[in-house]
């Protein structure tokens, strides 16, 4: 068994920042099973008027979920999707946490893969 003391400080800093970034990635899917439950519907019926049904499973409602935040956090992209004017029924607090949702992904995303890539430098 390896002590703390034979590791090397890149060793114990991935030891803490890919847990993290793991811890970060579960709580970003209990959120997609949230907005699934609760609001992909509204969100879908009040954005898209039903010609998408992105909550007909949970990996749908991943797709959706950052498309519609996308379209909640860009007014590029609500005008690029002829969006703007649907955007604003949506209430503000269920369009952060659609936001909110995405950088979670994000977040997790970059510090899962930074941790990768700082573990293969260190190990070449």
């Amino acid at each position: 068994m390896i002590s703390f003391n034979e590791m090397t400080s890149a060793q114990i800093l991935l030891l803490l920042i890919f847990p993290f970034g793991c811890l970060v990635g579960v709580i970003w899917w209990v959120s997609i099973v949230y907005l699934k439950y609760k609001w992909l519907s509204f969100v879908e019926e009040t954005i898209d008027e039903n010609y998408y049904s992105f909550s007909s499973n949970i990996f749908s409602a991943g797709l959706g979920i950052s498309r519609y935040a996308l379209i909640f956090q860009f007014d590029w992209q609500a005008k690029r999707c002829n969006k703007l004017k649907q955007r604003e029924l949506v209430p503000k607090r269920v369009q952060k946490l659609f936001i909110i949702s995405n950088l979670l992904w994000l977040l997790s995303s970059i510090i899962v893969f930074s941790s990768l890539i700082i573990y293969k430098i260190h190990h070449i």
